[in-house]
């Protein structure tokens, strides 16, 4: 027998990828944030690369761009905080 009505759809969960512990000191955040960054930077610098000429990645490389600028940031925020 066919349902007259369908099921609702399944609750979205509100649980992240991941989770951050609340004991991580800001330099070791720090560290974790800037070598994320520059394997973005890196990704999208390969994908660049091998696309070369293809429309659209002006987009990519403003991403690009803004993650070599946070992680300058980042860096910076490290070694003044360092010292």
């Amino acid at each position: 027998m066919k349902k007259l009505v369908p099921d609702p759809p399944p609750s979205k969960s509100t649980r992240s990828f991941f989770t951050i512990n609340d004991d991580l000191a800001g330099t070791d955040a720090l560290v974790h944030a800037i070598q994320l960054m520059r394997g973005i930077e890196d990704t999208i610098d390969e994908y660049c690369c091998a696309m070369a000429g293809e429309p659209g990645l002006g987009m990519l490389v403003n991403a690009a761009h803004n993650a070599q600028m946070s992680r300058a940031l980042a860096e910076h925020a490290l070694k003044h905080k360092q010292g």
